[in-house]
């Protein structure tokens, strides 16, 4: 059955790779930062480099999209070899077949849409000789081509507001893109030494636990700039003003400036002192510090929806996210919070003087 789901999601990987690197090619055409690009490849293969030497019993995948898309579909294809598991989400083994193969698809939409993602999967026969391998998808260019790409990617506002930041405002591009693979990465790392979502009947299961991981992807990411730097950088703050966006942008599940100001109360001489492991460790407490219940995550959710009607951002709010807070009620006083912090980070990344 297995030898038969192999063969099942290499054919949807690679006739799926086909209609992306058609759209991946199309997208990069008109692109003429060629000596930017080979920078930031650069970086991005140096830091895989440093983390195949940290975890040698993880073996780490890129995928790029693009022109490059099926050649990774292939590769994934054959690591994957007989008996692939997904090692993201607890699961019965009669469901490890569907499992699998929703997995695949999701990888393929992250890359059709050039959205960084990352995924962990075991494989008891890989032709690597490595059981574990994580899964990144994460295109330098589309992210991190320069600082106004980089800023507005994170913060998903218009073009022409990210043009009128004040330069030392945007997230250089450099930063931007180590800040997303160490993002990325531990996600991975959590789903290897920590352990998979688990499973459960409550409907917004899945949200509840992508906004905990979130907090603690944040904060690791950011521990590691930090030790990379040796100093709390301007980048730093400038992450805890844009997650501060989250709200306007109504995706809740991003407001990670509890965890980014965790760090940042951290002397930086500490952090970087720390290995990359304790910085790992640092994080996933902060996580723990920061765990909310899942009736508290609901209410939460509500109040973000208020605070985003209050905000004037209500037409973002999607029919999904507003059917399953119909019956709860919001708190008030949160949702004022919600509100003066969001306005308070637009204002500082306006570059206004803020009260």
């Amino acid at each position: 059955m297995f030898q038969q789901t192999r063969r099942k999601l290499v054919s949807i990987m690679l006739c799926s790779a086909i209609a992306v690197t058609t759209y991946g090619v199309n997208a990069q055409s008109d692109s003429d930062t060629h000596d930017k690009n080979n920078l930031l490849d650069s970086l991005l293969n140096e830091k895989i480099k440093y983390y195949r030497h940290l975890y040698p019993e993880i073996s780490f995948l890129i995928m790029e999209g693009g022109d490059e898309t099926v050649a990774d579909m292939i590769a994934l294809g054959l690591l994957l070899g007989y008996q692939p598991k997904s090692l993201d989400y607890e699961h019965p083994p009669k469901l490890r077949e569907d499992l699998m193969i929703v997995s695949a698809n999701r990888i393929l939409l992250m890359l059709q849409s050039r959205v960084p993602s990352a995924s962990l999967f075991m494989d008891d026969d890989s032709l690597g000789g490595q059981e574990h391998l994580c899964v990144l998808t994460i295109n330098p260019d589309e992210i991190a081509s320069d600082s106004i790409q980089a800023t507005r990617h994170l913060s998903n506002l218009p073009k022409e507001f990210i043009q009128k930041i004040p330069k030392d405002l945007q997230l250089q591009s450099g930063d931007y893109l180590s800040f997303v693979i160490d993002h990325e990465v531990y996600h991975c790392l959590q789903s290897m030494y920590v352990g998979p979502q688990l499973m459960s009947q409550k409907e917004s299961w899945g949200e509840y636990n992508n906004f905990l991981n979130e907090q603690g992807a944040d904060a690791y990411a950011l521990g590691m700039h930090i030790k990379t730097r040796g100093k709390v950088s301007s980048f730093a703050k400038n992450i805890k003003r844009i997650r501060g966006l989250a709200i306007y942008n109504a995706d809740p599940n991003h407001k990670t400036c509890k965890a980014v100001e965790q760090v940042l109360k951290i002397p930086a001489e500490k952090i970087t002192k720390m290995s990359a492991n304790e910085i790992f460790d640092m994080a996933n407490r902060i996580k723990s510090r920061l765990t909310i219940g899942y009736d508290e995550y609901i209410q939460y959710l509500a109040s973000a929806v208020q605070a985003m009607k209050n905000l004037g951002v209500k037409a973002r709010v999607t029919e999904d996210l507003r059917n399953r807070i119909k019956d709860i009620q919001a708190d008030p006083a949160l949702a004022k919070e919600l509100v003066a912090n969001s306005r308070h980070s637009l204002a500082e990344l306006s570059g206004d003087e803020v009260e």
